[in-house]
């Protein structure tokens, strides 16, 4: 059986400037606002379901997915949310 060209897979893939591919959950992808823009939009990431990040480094793009799924996990929550731990090396644009 055939997948249909059309239905929308459950995850997009991101690509950094490494060529490194990052797989999100579309429904965590559509809660930003830049990225809901390129997949919703007449846009070629929203027929391939594939965002590059040319100047992005794979370690930069891997935090934001960590960040995107803290922020999914813990914005409705009335617990006292965690810091979200960032090392400046692991995110340090050239």
């Amino acid at each position: 059986m055939e997948d249909d060209p059309k239905e929308e897979s459950p995850y997009i893939k991101l690509i950094s400037a490494e060529q490194s591919e990052i797989f999100l959950s579309r429904r965590i992808a559509l809660q930003v606002e830049t990225l809901r823009a390129s997949l919703k939009g007449n846009f070629r990431e929203s027929e391939e379901g594939v965002i590059r990040f040319p100047d992005i480094s794979t370690s930069a793009l891997e935090k934001v997915v960590q960040y995107l799924h803290y922020k999914d996990r813990y914005s409705n929550s009335s617990m006292r949310i965690p810091e979200f731990p960032i090392n400046p090396e692991e995110v340090c644009i050239d």
